[in-house]
């Protein structure tokens, strides 16, 4: 599987998981759960964009230098 689409699949788990810890936060519960939900969330987001936006290794460059 590519960087980019593990890329992907973390942001989209990343937005889930923030959805999610709003929802406990509008029903009034205020817990760890809810704060480990959305620091997860936010991290798998920046995690998903820095592996979209990372440029593979080209091996040939290796070679030519």
């Amino acid at each position: 599987m590519s960087d980019k689409i593990r890329g992907a699949i973390a942001i989209l788990v990343g937005v889930f998981a923030v959805i999610e810890s709003y929802r406990l936060y509008s029903h009034g519960v205020r817990n760890t759960q809810m704060w480990l939900e959305l620091v997860a969330g936010v991290v798998l987001i920046l995690l998903g964009i820095w592996r979209i936006r990372r440029k593979p290794a080209d091996p040939t460059a290796e070679l030519l230098k």
